[in-house]
């Protein structure tokens, strides 16, 4: 089985290995000493986690739904509720990305994407809409354009 041996060498597909978060990623959270949300937040973690999970094979259409709630908590948020009230609703979220894994419509790399974000985003309402809501769009952005 020569196939196996150069896993998905084939022209046209994607790499079966699993991408990993990149180093460093979220160690101190999404702003810097002074408050400020994190250039590689927007940009090179964000690329790199984009990219990582449409080389696991993530499906557009996925990446979106989950960005959709993620919005629908924001949109909760912007409108007054209280982030405590909240809060549940974003705890919820390492929970549908684990489902979303086991039913195989998300790659591994997305649940461990999901559970160090929540780490922080879980903390206060500053860190989900201003450090987490920012990261997560940055990643649909760079997520490359498919043909689902």
């Amino acid at each position: 089985m020569q196939y196996q041996q150069q896993r998905g060498s084939y022209p046209g597909r994607r790499e079966q290995r699993a991408p990993l978060l990149p180093p460093n990623y979220l160690a101190n959270g999404y702003f810097d000493s002074d408050g400020n949300l994190l250039p590689e937040v927007i940009l090179d973690w964000a690329r790199a986690i984009a990219y990582g999970l449409y080389e696991g094979r993530m499906m557009t259409a996925q990446l979106r739904r989950f960005f959709a709630e993620v919005r629908r908590i924001e949109l909760m948020l912007r409108r007054g509720a209280n982030f405590k009230r909240v809060q549940a609703e974003i705890l919820k979220l390492p929970g549908y990305a684990d489902d979303a894994v086991k039913k195989n419509k998300a790659p591994s790399l997305f649940q461990r994407f999901i559970e160090q974000n929540i780490k922080w985003a879980g903390y206060g309402e500053r860190e989900f809409l201003v450090g987490f809501v920012n990261h997560f769009e940055c990643v649909v952005a760079f997520f490359p354009k498919t043909h689902d």
